[in-house]
């Protein structure tokens, strides 16, 4: 390849990649209210004309949210600040400082969800320009990830077996069991962490093939998992034995570092 030719490859990459990644964040800045798949509306503010507080509530309900938006109708608004207060009353402050026409909307407003857990309230300041309706919205959490650690055959009579998972990272929340072949007696699961420190549950019961168990949550102070050991119920049976898979899940804060609430909105 000569040198005149990489150069242009290489000039062509360097334009190409910015534009797909800013394609990719106008396809989540352009976000639709009435899309309720991934977003749900959490509360509605309805204003006259004044500098004000206002506070929705939304109280606890089931999931939580990584991002929140609001549409603003019916007049202009000029938004001030959000405070998001979560369970507990822990909260965050996301500084918008923004005038937004009736008819426009936030981008997609990043939470750090410090209070680890819902969304009790939100509380806007704005100044009003006339009649102004304000709705919040938030995205809703996508489930993490379930990552297989390892599989194993269960042979003729074994009673115990030892899935080495490694001093892998990741803050890993929940196991669950997948049973193929044929049905699995199980009798306890012990969790090693890297700590070398232990979590055992007492199962038994039978785990139909083609089936998986309840998600089994993990002690969250954890953080890595060094292996699992499995205690069978011993079977006599020449079929061939069950294959045991062992999936663990992520927990919520993985995946989405860098995240916090020092991003300004803007309007779309």
């Amino acid at each position: 390849m000569t040198k005149k030719r990489f150069l242009a490859i290489a000039a062509a990459f360097a334009v190409l990649v910015p534009l797909a990644s800013a394609e990719a964040q106008r396809g989540r800045d352009d976000w639709r209210p009435d899309n309720r798949t991934d977003w749900e509306l959490l509360g509605t503010a309805q204003i006259g004309t004044r500098i004000e507080r206002d506070v929705i509530e939304v109280g606890r309900r089931e999931g939580r949210f990584q991002s929140i938006g609001f549409t603003v109708t019916g007049g202009d608004a000029r938004i001030e600040e959000l405070k998001i207060v979560y369970g507990g009353n822990d909260s965050e402050v996301l500084k918008v400082g923004e005038v937004f026409k009736a008819g426009t909307r936030s981008r997609p407003i990043d939470l750090a969800g410090r209070g680890g857990s819902f969304i009790q309230r939100i509380e806007i300041a704005y100044r009003a320009f006339g009649p102004v309706k304000i709705e919040v919205f938030g995205e809703k959490r996508r489930a993490a990830a379930w990552a297989e650690l390892g599989c194993h055959r269960v042979g003729f009579l074994e009673t115990n077996d030892v899935i080495k998972v490694g001093r892998r990272e990741g803050a890993f929340r929940a196991l669950k069991l997948t049973v193929e072949d044929s049905t699995l007696r199980l009798n306890r699961l012990r969790v090693v962490f890297g700590d070398r420190s232990v979590q055992t549950f007492d199962v038994r019961s039978a785990i139909p093939a083609g089936s998986e168990t309840r998600s089994i949550d993990l002690d969250g102070r954890r953080r890595t998992i060094e292996r699992v050991e499995l205690e069978y119920i011993p079977t006599i049976s020449l079929k061939r034995g069950p294959r045991v898979c062992v999936l663990a899940q992520e927990g919520e804060d993985g995946g989405r570092g860098g995240r916090g609430g020092g991003q300004r909105p803007g309007r779309r």
